[in-house]
């Protein structure tokens, strides 16, 4: 990762702080120091709370409906301070009459 923290290193405590700012006082790994978690911290604060989540309408049962679902287990107990701002479902958009979708190859990109 961007601080160089290996998985077995990322502890209960190191996840408490990044999420929600708790103390890992004398709860690091030996080998993690303060500066990398901090770092990290400062990483998931830049973008959290999400401004907006936006999806197709035929994901809603699936994807969208998780996302909130994950948001209000981990950050529900914060309030809204870490839930997203809003979520959006649009309609689809059709390229040559039929839906667009990668998986059938129909489909632009921007640069197209």
């Amino acid at each position: 990762g961007p601080v160089g923290l290996r998985p077995e290193q990322m502890t209960n405590a190191v996840w408490d702080h990044i999420f929600f700012g708790k103390s890992v006082s004398g709860k690091l790994p030996s080998e993690v120091s303060a500066s990398q978690i901090q770092a990290l911290r400062k990483e998931f604060t830049y973008w959290y709370p999400v401004d907006v989540r936006m999806s197709g309408k035929d994901l809603i049962p699936n994807h969208l409906s998780y996302y909130l679902f994950n948001h209000c287990a981990m950050f529900g107990e914060f309030g809204d301070q870490y839930l997203p701002k809003g979520v959006w479902a649009n309609g689809f958009l059709l390229l040559n009459s039929e839906k667009m979708s990668k998986s059938t190859g129909n489909f632009l990109t921007l640069y197209d």
